[in-house]
């Protein structure tokens, strides 16, 4: 692997590494549950967005609600000859179908008012009546029983079908169940039973359920079930409480037999009954429009409406245009089986195609956020997240089609964390590499400036502008011979330490000692358009200084410090140099060769301070100089100005 293939490696491992880990703890975090709830919401939130949709007008419903209950003549639980004329009331009125979501498991000790509703069920030949799926679980066994009709009943009726709502984690009712399968036979629920009878769906036909398939086939029904459960499918809602037709029950009850208390009498069934009592005149009186039956050729449901009877249930149009609303379990039903009539099925994607999904987001953002940076890719997630957000309601608004929206999100986000908190530990992983290799070698407002901005300068060796700073004790051999070790050491120490902080006082990055030779950068590590006047300044500071030191410390150690120095600016290589256990940041070229050689030259003009011409150029409105010459510098051929500071 070439050194370019192994930088390209180094960037995009750990973003890979990041991208898995973000994908497997989404993955768990969806297959533990953890998003099921939110995500439910966001269905609701979806419905309520969309708003309620027109559907086609084959199913009514007959309530009892609070009109009812204090307009009917007889006291709860009512007798069964009144259900027995709500029957003969709703097939004389043209239903087509008569389901109802009471149940009728045991008789009454009126075995005559038992035997009237029979009769009337028998006489209809289009009542379906509800048998109740029981699901018991002790010990993590789950016993199983169906509670049908009183025989008296089940013998007279079209047909059963099973009632037993599904919930989900938050007690919504979002599914409903198509059958179950008990005792090697397949029970159709109460909304299925009604649609194959409607459909006159034949006993032989048989229902076609494939565990690996997305549907299930019953004649002319594809049924596309919920993609956890094989017998249950998503209720399309097509709106909140009372979407369909609703009557009151007390109005179905009503007609010439039977009054109503106080003034809620009005015969209302004799309207539309084909054997009314009524006169055709009195009927034209009535009904001046001529609209026919609100019965004739419907689906009617009768179930119950009243909050004390527990039978109001949460659904997506619980909290719709500013009031919370509850719906009847009967209107369910009635939802799930427009459902099934219209084959509006709510379609929800394939597992893996939600997982390429995440897994497309998660690498879109973390190609951006390394190619661009962090906050490029923050940006980037919002706006491909709020995009998704909008597609996503788009999809189910126009195609039925609902696609998760938490997991992505999760996702994208735990990615872009674990994104930050990597290029954290990186930051704060290059700052203390900075500080080890700087932090006695320049200001600490620089070096403050490198840590926060790393990329304002390379390591790996760059051309830059700069000025370059050299000093030399004049005669430092014979000092040294003079002095022994320890004393050395403390006058250089006393030397050194303030020259040192007037070199960073002005931005110099102190490149080296050579013993009593100072090698200083000014424009580097990090850029500085002031680097030229800074070097003479820090130098003239430096000679101001020296003249206080050089008493002191010929006073203590009977040596005199003189100091020589040479500037010179130009394009210089600037870098790590040297191998690769053992290197330094610093400076190489014809600009760093001179200044060295400034230093030195002072010496033959008998002068403390040598700058080039270069320098002069670009600190001239800050220093006042004179010219010494023109000097050839070892290698070079066209002489250089020198002056002196």
């Amino acid at each position: 692997m070439t050194d370019s293939s192994k930088k390209h490696f180094q960037v995009w491992l750990t973003p890979i590494v990041i991208m898995v880990a973000a994908f497997f703890i989404t993955y768990i975090a969806r297959q533990a549950g953890a998003f099921e709830t939110l995500e439910l919401k966001g269905l609701d939130f979806r419905f309520v967005q969309r708003g309620a949709i027109p559907h086609s007008d084959e199913i009514v419903v007959v309530s009892l609600d609070q009109e009812s209950w204090e307009s009917i003549p007889y006291d709860f639980p009512y007798p069964r000859k009144m259900w027995g004329k709500i029957v003969d009331n709703l097939t004389d009125a043209g239903a087509k179908l008569i389901v109802f979501d009471f149940q009728f498991d045991v008789t009454k000790e009126d075995t005559l008012s038992d035997l009237i509703f029979a009769d009337a069920i028998a006489r209809s030949g289009k009542v379906i009546l509800p048998s109740k799926l029981n699901l018991l679980t002790q010990r993590a066994q789950v016993f199983t029983s169906i509670s049908e009709p009183h025989p008296l009943f089940r013998d007279a009726a079209l047909t059963t079908g099973l009632i037993g709502e599904v919930k989900d984690v938050d007690q919504y009712t979002r599914k409903y169940s198509a059958f179950f399968p008990y005792q090697e036979k397949y029970y159709l629920f109460l909304g299925l039973k009604a649609v194959k009878e409607y459909y006159e769906i034949p006993d032989s036909v048989q229902m076609l359920v494939d565990p690996n398939s997305k549907f299930i086939e019953y004649g002319p029904l594809s049924i596309r079930r919920d993609r956890l459960d094989i017998n249950t499918f998503l209720i399309n809602y097509y709106g909140p409480s009372k979407t369909f037709k609703t009557f009151p029950l007390a109005d179905v009850l009503d007609d010439a037999e039977t009054d109503l208390r106080g003034d809620a009498d009005t015969d209302y069934m004799e309207l539309w009954k084909e054997n009314s009592i009524y006169p055709p005149e009195m009927l034209e009186i009535l009904n001046p429009t001529g609209d026919g039956s609100p019965f004739k050729d419907k689906i009617v449901l009768i179930g119950d409406a009243l909050e004390e009877h527990f039978d109001l249930k949460f659904t997506p149009f619980f909290d719709y245009q500013g009031s919370q609303r509850l719906m009847a379990g009967v209107e369910t039903h009635a939802h799930a089986m427009q459902t099934l009539l219209d084959g509006n099925y709510l379609i929800q994607p394939d597992f893996y195609i939600e997982n390429l999904v995440v897994l497309g987001f998660i690498i879109l953002t973390l190609v951006i956020s390394v190619i661009f940076g962090p906050i490029a890719g923050g940006l980037f997630a919002l706006i491909l997240l709020g995009a998704y957000g909008y597609f996503s309601m788009w999809l189910f608004n126009k195609q039925n089609v609902w696609i998760e929206w938490l997991p992505p999100v999760a996702a994208v986000v735990l990615a872009l964390v674990m994104n930050t908190i990597y290029e954290f530990i990186l930051e704060q992983r290059e700052k203390k590499r900075i500080r080890g290799m700087f932090s006695t070698y320049m200001s600490p407002k620089i070096l403050k400036y490198l840590e926060d901005h790393p990329d304002a300068f390379r390591l790996t060796g760059e051309k830059r502008e700069s000025s370059i700073f050299f000093s030399d004790v004049q005669g430092f051999t014979t000092i040294s011979e003079s002095l022994s070790a320890e004393e050395l050491a403390i006058v250089l120490n006393k030397y050194l330490s303030p020259m040192t902080d007037i070199l960073m006082r002005y931005d110099g990055y102190v490149d080296k000692y050579e013993g009593d030779a100072i090698m200083c950068d000014f424009g580097v590590p990090v850029e500085d358009p002031d680097h030229a006047w800074k070097a003479c300044w820090a130098a003239l500071d430096q000679q101001e200084k020296l003249k206080r030191l050089r008493e002191e410390i010929k006073a203590e150690h009977g040596v005199e410090i003189i100091v020589r120095m040479g500037i010179n600016s130009g394009l210089v290589s600037a870098g790590n140099m040297g191998s690769n256990q053992r290197f330094q940041y610093t400076v190489m070229g014809d600009a760093v060769n001179a200044a060295a050689r400034f230093e030195s030259a002072n010496k033959q003009y008998g002068t403390y301070i040598m700058i080039g011409d270069n320098t002069y150029k670009l600190a001239k409105e800050y220093i006042e100089v004179r010219i010494l010459d023109k000097i050839v510098v070892k290698g070079k051929a066209i002489p250089i100005i020198v002056y002196n500071l």
